[in-house]
């Protein structure tokens, strides 16, 4: 059993800084999220070697990829879809069926929440996991060879060092606190800054905006009824996340094998080809869009959004039409001048310590005032780790 003096060392603040793969003074013991860094760049952790989580999420790219979709570790393996950013992904709610009350005073239900466009993770937690295994990503056989692969590790001496001997010889220990560091990674102040111009107009900065991106702010909030589901209110974090991590099929073009979408988890027909509405901070920044990268730019998905069922030989077939989402999209009736607008205004998403990043810089700059995790620490969604068969608190 662990103790829980070892998961407090463990989680505790720290100050020093992993430099790409590097290796921490042997009188210093790392923090969670500085090994948590290490393996997030650490092509050694796949079969064969090669991929990272880093090759996938793109720190130039808001943390997403470029590609459509991610090739796999093996050869001529490639996945089914796009890999979406990691920016804001530590606050995303865990899964849960919702319930609600609509205008009329009746009740609805809906599920929300998760990671994985399909959100069959609950949290981080379950997420960081797959990759690892997953044959079309990091290729692993199994836990006992990822725990090889990290005892072989460069930062391997700080790592053990921070969990202690004992854990370090039990395999599924060790891949606990992999998997913890990891999630302790992504909680980083850089991943959720709030320092878009949006944040700063919504702090009181109204002069921050041009004419044309207030005017495209007043499209997403009315005519485009973009706000409807991307929220503009804070809900489980003090800014907005944009996005209230709800489910739909929105008829995106089909990319050969159907992808079932949310219906995987949850085995209900009405599910069929629904996937998760993503946060839109720094949307600008992680073309191609939808779960299958089929969208390359982001006018084109206004388009699509605007015009998908007047114009519907533009784009190809759907996998599953008998679930699409005809009331809220499809003609909305813009005007090009109204999506030019609208354009301009989800441009001012983009995280400016993300645009003002060198690419020859790994990761961004924190802007100064960001709270650190531990001082937001009640509001990540962060708990499916007391399930796993490692957990210290037992």
């Amino acid at each position: 059993m662990i103790s829980c003096g070892s998961i407090s060392k463990f989680l505790r603040t720290g100050v020093i800084t992993l430099l790409g793969l590097g290796t921490i003074p042997a009188e210093e013991t790392p923090t969670a999220a500085e090994i948590g860094r290490a393996i997030f760049q650490d092509t050694n952790l796949s079969r064969p070697k090669g991929q990272a989580c880093i090759s996938c999420h793109d720190p130039n790219h808001a943390f997403a990829d470029s590609r459509q979709a991610s090739p796999g570790a093996a050869p001529n393996i490639k996945g089914t879809r796009n890999a979406p950013s990691l920016m804001y992904a530590a606050l995303i709610p865990a899964m849960a069926f919702d319930d609600f009350f609509l205008p009329d005073g009746s009740e609805a239900y809906a599920w929300e929440g998760g990671l994985f466009h399909d959100g069959r993770a609950q949290d981080l937690f379950e997420q960081v996991q797959e990759p690892f295994f997953n044959p079309k990503e990091m290729n692993l056989p199994g836990p006992v060879a990822l725990a090889a692969a990290l005892r072989k590790s460069s930062y391997a001496p700080s790592f053990q060092k921070l969990i202690s001997d004992k854990i370090w010889e039990n395999d599924e220990q060790l891949n606990y606190y992999a998997y913890r560091s990891l999630v302790e990674f992504l909680k980083e102040p850089f991943f959720r800054p709030f320092d878009s111009r949006f944040d700063a107009y919504q702090a009181g900065e109204k002069n921050i905006l041009t004419k044309t991106e207030k005017r495209g702010l007043k499209i997403f909030k009315t005519t485009a009824a973009c706000a409807d589901c991307h929220f503009l209110h804070s809900k489980s974090w003090t800014a907005p996340l944009l996005s209230d991590f709800g489910y739909d099929n929105l008829g995106v073009p089909s990319l050969g094998q159907k992808d079932p979408g949310l219906f995987a988890v949850t085995d209900d027909p009405e599910d069929m080809g629904k996937f998760k509405a993503p946060s839109l901070r720094n949307i600008a920044l992680t073309a191609p869009y939808m779960h299958n990268g089929s969208i390359p730019t982001l006018r084109e998905v206004l388009e699509f959004y605007n015009v998908r069922d007047l114009q519907p030989p533009r784009w190809p077939k759907t996998d599953y039409p008998e679930t699409v989402n005809h009331d809220d999209m499809g003609d909305l009736g813009l005007s090009e001048q109204e999506i030019d607008e609208l354009l301009a205004f989800l441009k001012t998403l983009s995280d400016r310590s993300l645009l003002k990043k060198p690419k020859e810089q790994l990761f961004p700059n924190t802007p100064a005032g960001t709270p650190s995790t531990l001082d937001r620490k009640l509001y990540f969604p962060d708990w499916t780790h007391r399930l796993h068969p490692a957990f210290p608190g037992k």
